[in-house]
This record gives C-alpha cells, structure tokens and sequence, in this order.
C-alpha cells in the first residue's frame, strides 16, 4: 500500500479524485492496518492537518475559495433551495433549466462534489491523527466527513460509502443501502464523541497542543467540548430523520444522543471572518441575479408576521409588468416572491422575476449556518412529543422560537417576541398574489399559529417544524429533509412534471444519480437501484421518507394535489 504525503494543503484543490479508506474512525487513525490497496493521501506534520483541519470547515457549506458562491450555488441554491419552498430561480440558464424541477446533470452533481471537497480535506487528517498525536483533530474531521456524507445520502439516496472510504471513486463501485450508511455514520459519531470526551484526561501538554489548533484554526466550534455536541446533535439529527421507517431505533439514538448532550449554541462561520467574502447566497442573489425570495417563504412569513422579514428581504427593486406591459407593482412597493415550477426565461431587461425580492445586501454580513441552536431545540421538542423523552415539548419549542428570533436580535420578553409568540391563528386573508403572471397566484396554506394550546398531536408538530422551517433559513436541505419526512410547513405545490417522474402538484423526493456516464450508469442499475428500492427518479422516496406510522406527519399530501 502505498500512502500519498501531502507536502501543502494547496495540494488539495488539484486532488478532486481522492477519498477514504476504511469504516469506524479508529480504522482510519490506525495506520498499521492494511486499509486497501492505492495512493491514499495522508497529513504528514502536525502543520499540514491543521491546515486540512481549517479546508474541511470551509468546503461543508463552501467559503474560502474564489469560487465559492457557485459551489454553493450547485451545491444547495440552484436545486434544494427551491425545493425546500425558501428560494426559487429568476432564468433558465442558457436553456438547462426552462424551470427549477427540471434535472440537469452537471448542476445536480454539485452536492457529491462538495462532499467530496470535504473527502479530500478531512480524510488525511483522519488516517495520520495517532501518529501525529492529533486524535482530537482527527476526531473532529470524522464529524465534519460524516456531515457531509449525511447530507449526501439525504440527497440522492444511497452512495458507495465502503468504496469511497477504500479509495475507490471510478467504476465500478457498489452502492449501499441508506439504513447501512446510517449505520455507520452513528458508529463514526459515537467513536469520534468518545474521543472528545476522553480529551480531559489527557495530559496538560497535549491539551495545550489541541487547544492550540483550535485557537488557530477552528472557525465553527471553538472548544473540544462544543465538538462533542455537535457530534451528538448530528445523531439527534438522524435519529428524528428515521422516526417515521424505524421509530423503535430512532427512539433509542435520539434518546442517547440527547443523554450525552447536545450543542448550546450555533455551529458557524463568519464568512468574512473565515474568507474575507462575504455569504455566498448574497453574491448569488445580487451580484448575479440568480435567486429570489419563494412565494412559499413570502406567505408563510406573512401569515405569521414573522417580525424579521424585512431584516433579510428586500421589496421589488423595478416596476413590474403584467404580460400586457403594465405596471402591476411599483418599485420598491412590496416583498414579494417567486413560485417554485414555473417556466423560467433568460435573464434579460425583459425578465421581470430578478425584480421580485432579493436577500437584503447586509446578508453579506451574515454567518453561514451548519447547525442551528435553535435546530437542537425543535429537535427536542419533536423527540418529546414522540417518545416523551428529553425536554418538554413546550419548554423546548420556546427555546427553539427564543433562538429563532435572537439571530435577528429580537429578545424574549419584548413587544416584538410577544406579538409573535402569543398569535393562535394565521392571518389567513393573506394569498399569494404574482405581479406578473396572475396565472400563478394561490391561496395560502397555513392556517396554524404560533403558540402551542390544546391541540392534537398532528396539529403540535405541524406548528414545531413550520418554526423550525423559519427558523432554518436558509439552509435548504434541511428544510427539504423535513418536507420530505412530516410534509410540514404548508407549501405550495408545483406544477411541473421535472424528470417526467412527477405528477400534477407532487413534491421532488430525490435529487436522481448523474446517468451521462455509461461505466457509472451501469453502477446505478446495478446495485444502485436495488439498493434505493426504485428506480432512479425525482419521485422515488428515499428509505426513511415513509408514512408516520404515528399519523403526526401529512407528507403525501402533494400526490393529492398538493393541499
């Protein structure tokens, strides 16, 4: 076996091809197991990982790099962001795209290019961390690697997780079914959190040596122990994730991760900080043009008079034309938003969508999110009203809203927090209305308030994921992880067949594997396919998007039409 030395960490951006070797962490930091055959890259001085170390942060959700706002933009904003009902697309990029469900494959390949950007950083850490005496280092890029091989597989579905880790990349490769990956990526964040835990009894002069990298070089946590959380509140994560396909097990791994204790605050960057560029959805929206606010995030937030809006929205910024040529909307009149779904044309002086509402141009300002603190809480809130187990549901559903609205210094106990909190009912005379197309307007959906009274369960978890769809801006694949899973918030429903797969109003459950190459289309159909359970389409479910068995959840609501 011969193991390749990285001699900078610039070396990675020309390595695109290398991945992992090996399944539980401690394989990984071993490296007198013969762990498989080829070139596997490895940190060779204890500056090198720490560089390696700070590239993995950067590349999760990308900052760092001169082209980091079309990683983004393929990695999340093009596709997921108008799924998850937050963002939609102003053109169709130079034809690829005649409307945001359709399928393109260079675009939807974005999200496995990152992961694999993390791949090339995290994994070389990982397999020289004992020798360099790094463990904790090492740990910590486990949990950074299974991230973002979590947000892979709850993207396209199943992946090559044994092949991508034996440095095996090209075909033929064997795809693995998604209740194998999660698996493995409990046993990975379980190793790498008892790792953590055991940093305090380590010697004082290899906790000065930790701490010393992490005063360098450690933009997202801060501390050895906030890396434990996050650890653990990626399992919670996962655990809620498959509560509707095994809620047995889910109960269990929610029940231990929060028992071992989870974040207390947000998992981010300062991008400016960071990178010296601003967020990279910012650069997308104004420097580009290519992504407007979503008629779902616009109703929703204006049924609910969400206090923040107009912090992170702007209003029109041109006069807006009906089809005849008439002023509808005057500039800077309204926020106002775009339908997922409907046709997109080029993006010209004639294209009256890049005039609907944009992020606001202090976005650039703003962190980038990993994990949210007030993701934890509505985690807890649902777990609880589940399983009865951890904190309160309506202790900590306050504690999710209370983190919500303090990202947009909104404090607990003010005017503002209270007007918010106490609303019962939305506000359900506001619709949906398209200044330029009236063809699109829709009724709104949600009907649900703010605060929890006595209600239903269904009815319970239905105001707890709408929060934390608010609350989740604008991380969409989380948001498109739980409408995909409870069917909550209330969107609205597209009308666009995408892959053909999909019918009148139904919801996209899968981003589809990239079948352009013949070696790797011969992949898919062979044990990709089989280990998805149905064929390679937008409308095929992935393993944990089931019914509730518990009933709590409406996520097939959209093959009815989409009410």
């Amino acid at each position: 076996m011969k193991r390749t030395i990285y001699s900078s960490v610039f070396a990675l951006a020309a390595a695109v091809t290398m991945v992992g070797c090996g399944d539980p962490l401690l394989d990984d930091l071993n490296s007198n197991i013969e762990v498989g055959s080829g070139d596997l890259a490895v940190a060779a001085t204890y500056d090198q990982a720490a560089g390696m170390f700070l590239t993995a942060q950067q590349k999760m959700h990308d900052v760092g790099a001169a082209n980091g706002a079309h990683v983004y933009q393929v990695q999340f904003n093009i596709h997921i962001d108008n799924y998850s009902g937050y963002l939609a697309g102003t053109q169709n990029f130079s034809g690829n795209l005649p409307s945001t469900y359709r399928y393109f494959a260079q675009y939807c390949d974005g999200p496995k290019a990152s992961f694999f950007l993390v791949a090339q950083a995290a994994l070389p850490v990982m397999r020289s961390a004992a020798q360099l005496n790094l463990k904790e280092i090492g740990a910590m890029c486990n949990i950074m690697y299974c991230f973002s091989a979590l947000e892979l597989s709850d993207v396209y579905g199943p992946f090559p997780w044994t092949d991508y880790k034996n440095d095996k990349q090209e075909p033929p490769v064997t795809y693995e079914p998604m209740d194998q990956i999660y698996d493995s990526l409990f046993v990975n964040l379980k190793d790498a959190g008892q790792i953590l835990k055991d940093f305090s009894s380590t010697s004082q002069e290899h906790q000065d040596s930790i701490n010393e990298i992490l005063t360098k070089y450690d933009k997202i946590c801060g501390s050895v122990d906030t890396w434990r959380q996050f650890s653990n509140s990626i399992r919670l994560r996962m655990a809620v994730r498959m509560s509707n396909v095994d809620p047995d097990r889910a109960k269990t791994e929610a029940e231990a991760a929060i028992s071992d204790g989870l974040i207390s605050k947000n998992i981010e960057y300062n991008t400016m900080v960071v990178s010296g560029n601003s967020h990279p959805l910012q650069f997308i929206a104004n420097n580009w043009n290519d992504t407007r606010l979503n008629a779902s995030l616009e109703n929703i937030m204006k049924r609910l008079k969400v206090p923040y809006m107009d912090l992170i929205f702007t209003k029109n910024s041109g006069d807006i034309l009906d089809e005849d040529g008439n002023v509808t909307m005057a500039a800077n009149s309204e926020i106002v938003g775009v339908r997922t779904g409907i046709q997109l044309t080029p993006r010209d002086d004639n294209n009256q969508y890049v005039k609907y509402s944009s992020v606001t141009t202090n976005y650039a300002n703003y962190p980038l999110a990993i994990f949210k603190l007030s993701e934890r809480h509505f985690l807890e809130a649902e777990a609880n009203l589940r399983w009865g187990i951890g904190t309160n549901y309506l202790m900590a559903y306050t504690f999710g809203i209370q983190a919500m609205l303090k990202e947009y210094s909104i404090e607990t106990g003010g005017t503002e927090f209270s007007n918010y909190y106490t609303q019962t009912t939305a506000d359900t005379s506001i619709d949906y209305v398209d200044p330029h197309n009236e063809r699109n307007n829709l009724k709104g959906l949600v009907t649900i308030g703010v605060m929890l009274g006595n209600e239903d369960k269904k009815t319970i978890l239905e105001k707890i994921i709408t929060q934390k769809w608010l609350a989740q801006f604008p991380m969409g694949l989380e948001a498109w992880n739980d409408l995909r899973r409870t069917g909550y918030p209330r969107i609205f429903p597209t009308n666009d067949l995408g892959d053909g797969s999909l019918g009148n109003g139904f919801m996209i459950r899968r981003i589809p594997w990239n079948m352009t190459d013949a070696s790797a289309a011969a992949d898919v159909n062979t044990t990709g396919v089989p280990a998805l359970g149905g064929p390679n389409l937008m409308a095929t479910p992935l393993w944990w998007d089931v019914i509730d068995p518990a009933g709590l959840g409406d996520n097939r609501r959209w093959e009815t039409g989409g009410e």
